[in-house]
């Protein structure tokens, strides 16, 4: 088990590795300007790799503190699956064997990372050690777990020792989530939909050629969770800040100092709020009114609608918990000046997740059983 975790743990991190350094050698090989030796790309990839586990990178007197969502939910996916396969390979069967391979994986996975750093630093990029230790171990623990306990069978544990509706808490909490992502990603879409000129504009002025498009292409891709993060905020209410005197919510957009990269191109460019805008807040109460519904249809039948209702918006707040860390890992600061503030406040994302979406799941899941208990 040892042996096959610390394999695992190996096999992911050079996984993630080769696919970042795939996109970046492949820049380096079609784009002349880049020049240089392969070690270049190499520490580029390691500087990624490490980004992408919420590392901070102080980079020409610059620091980049913003965690790439894409580049994470790929680290996680290598993860995931290599302790599938150790898990395969071992054949774990209980929760002890379980915790030793863990163990092993996220060692193996951390002293790969604390060795990238050392190969990514250089007298003008400096990583630093306090932020990327966190992510190495979160995301191999989190990602690691959940495969080990889906290829040993035990997906199921959770709901045979807790004395509270977990599957239904779950999948309130799931639906819940998928729809506000989904909501986001349909604003961001809309929103570089309507303003499809400055978008080609911008994007021609940062990618002259074809090479260059294709780099800022997949850069654009690996922020576009963030992006669909960001939007979120907006439908919830408190909105996001894109550095130092923007503000972008639904109520008003007060624009600085912005990034050049293409999706700054959704941003609005008039401080008036569009009736558009407006009507999307209806979309976090439609998806508390799912949550309840979700969450009524997998209570037992015995349960009542005030118990109902109390699950609910158990669901919510665990939903509007989970909002806030996503906006906490998805801010961050691009150096010390006017873009030293990325994103949504966290404590604020939470507050405002709660207030539009506990009443209407409350209230839909109470109707819904009140409904089921009449038909009996």
């Amino acid at each position: 088990m040892l042996v096959a975790g610390s394999v695992a743990g190996l096999g992911a991190a050079v996984a993630g590795l080769m696919l970042l350094g795939a996109f970046i050698g492949l820049a380096w090989i079609v784009e002349p300007a880049v020049g240089g030796s392969i070690v270049g790309p190499a520490r580029l990839s390691a500087q990624g790799w490490l980004l992408g586990h919420g590392a901070d990178v102080a980079a020409g007197g610059v620091l980049i503190a913003v965690t790439p969502l894409g580049v994470t939910a790929m680290l996680a996916v290598c993860c995931w699956y290599a302790a599938c396969w150790a898990g395969r390979r071992a054949q774990v069967d209980s929760l002890a064997q379980i915790a030793v391979l863990l163990t092993a994986l996220v060692l193996t996975y951390t002293a790969v990372g604390l060795g990238l750093i050392l190969i990514g630093s250089t007298s003008g990029a400096q990583i630093g050690w306090g932020s990327a230790v966190p992510g190495l171990v979160g995301v191999s623990a989190f990602a690691g777990a959940g495969g080990l306990l889906h290829t040993a069978g035990h997906g199921r544990l959770i709901h045979d020792v807790v004395r509270f509706p977990s599957r239904a808490l779950i999948a309130g909490v799931g639906a819940g989530a998928a729809l506000l992502l989904a909501a986001g990603v349909g604003t961001l879409g809309i929103a570089i939909a309507v303003d499809r000129a400055g978008f080609a504009t911008l994007t021609e002025s940062l990618a002259p050629g074809w090479s260059a498009g294709l780099g800022v292409f997949v850069l654009s891709l690996l922020l576009l969770p963030n992006a669909a993060v960001y939007a979120v905020a907006v439908l919830i209410g408190p909105g996001f800040a894109v550095g130092s005197g923007t503000m972008v919510s639904a109520f008003g957009v007060t624009l600085g100092v912005v990034p050049a990269v293409p999706l700054v191109a959704a941003l609005p460019d008039r401080p008036a709020v569009p009736l558009a805008a407006l009507l999307g807040l209806v979309v976090p109460v439609l998806c508390g009114l799912a949550v309840g519904a979700v969450v009524a249809r997998r209570l037992d039948d015995d349960v009542r609608p005030l118990h109902a209702a109390g699950w609910a918006l158990v669901a919510c707040l665990t939903l509007s918990v989970g909002m806030g860390i996503a906006q906490w890992l998805a801010g961050g600061a691009l150096g010390d000046g006017g873009l030293a503030t990325i994103g949504a406040s966290p404590m604020a994302s939470v507050g405002a997740a709660a207030a539009v979406l506990v009443f209407p799941a409350a209230l839909s899941a109470a109707v819904l059983r009140w409904r089921h208990l009449r038909r009996r």
